[in-house]
């Protein structure tokens, strides 16, 4: 497949470059613009091109540009998608039987390859996961920066945005990936890390201070939802904040003690954006203030100060909301009301 080989020392110290700096980038990656959870599903379907229709191409190649449920991808990322979805129905008919002559079809077809190749590049490790894993600039500055680390024989390589990137770049992944200590969760996490490491240069002007966290539910069903110490049957209402309620209480139920004394900040400490598979800012921040209201009858929480609450609805009912209320209350103790909790627990 592709040249780049690696000595067992080399990879050895790859893996060390990468494990002491795992924390550090993954504490900034945008988990909510890119939910692992979706894509075993897009894999299977690329199997067979022809039944991707174009509202879930769309989907797909927003994912790849860090648009998933958003509205504001860039333009030029924007028109990319518009000319694949284009030309998709050609893409199938004309079926390129390589991957060389994938990225040939595409390239001839697309002005913009800078996006285009990333866009391909997705699409190409979906319909052939075994053989390309998924990349992108970030992933491949990622390497070459590395590889120059290392002082690799490699290390003189650049981005070239053309098949040679995706082999090196498998071949590079796949030599570092059985050497991590990460069990079951190696792929992922330096999946994410290369991601990550590859667009640091993007967090130069954000806050120190500024932290993410993964989702600890991703998925929620309301048929399939079970707790043993809380009542969900009794959440009546659908929307996000309900969603974001029911998953509280999903967690809450290892350790039920802890919703009779919680604070507002816990909670939203608990709920990090992407639960429940929300995942556009605007409408989990809405949720959350939501939450901790009344709106629409909701009664969720218990505290001292009743005003609280209605000082959450009126955020909720107006349009020129304050996206980041809660974070005024971070400390205000709240408790779980009573009516969701099971009788036996009372």
């Amino acid at each position: 497949m592709s040249t780049l080989t690696f000595t067992e020392k080399e990879k050895r110290a790859l893996v060390a470059l990468i494990q002491e700096q795992m924390d550090t980038h993954l504490s900034r990656f945008p988990f909510a613009r890119y939910p692992v959870y979706p894509l075993e599903e897009w894999r299977r379907l690329l199997c067979d091109p022809d039944v991707i229709t174009p509202p879930l191409l769309k989907q797909i190649l927003g994912w790849t540009f860090g648009g998933w449920q958003r509205k504001d991808l860039y333009s030029a990322q924007s028109s990319v998608v518009r000319n694949i979805i284009k030309l998709w129905s050609e893409f199938i008919k004309k079926m390129p039987p390589t991957p060389g002559d994938i990225l040939q079809f595409w390239e001839e077809r697309l002005t913009d390859w800078t996006n285009g190749f990333q866009a391909v590049s997705f699409l190409l490790h979906l319909m052939r996961p075994d053989e390309y894993e998924i990349t992108d600039s970030h992933r491949l500055q990622a390497m070459y920066e590395l590889l120059q680390t290392i002082n690799h024989q490699e290390n003189g390589q650049s981005l070239s945005r053309s098949l040679l990137d995706l082999e090196n770049y498998t071949s590079f992944f796949r030599a570092i990936l059985p050497k991590l200590s990460f069990g079951d969760h190696n792929r992922i996490q330096l999946d994410r890390f290369l991601k990550a490491y590859g667009n640091r240069h993007a967090y130069k002007n954000v806050d120190s201070s500024y932290m993410t966290s993964e989702p600890h539910i991703w998925q929620f069903s309301w048929n399939d939802a079970k707790t043993e110490h809380y009542d969900l049957e009794k959440i009546t209402l659908r929307s996000n904040a309900d969603v974001l309620f029911a998953c509280l209480l999903s967690l809450l139920d290892k350790q039920p003690d802890v919703g009779q004394k919680l604070t507002i900040g816990q909670v939203v400490e608990l709920l990090p954006l992407g639960t429940g598979g929300i995942c556009n800012p605007a409408s989990f921040k809405y949720a959350l203030i939501s939450l901790f209201g009344k709106q629409k009858g909701r009664d969720y929480f218990i505290t001292e100060d009743s005003s609280l609450q209605q000082a959450f609805t009126v955020q909720a009912n107006q349009s020129t909301r304050d996206m980041k209320f809660y974070t005024h209350f971070q400390g205000t103790k709240i408790t779980v009301n009573k009516k969701y909790i099971k009788e036996h627990d009372l």
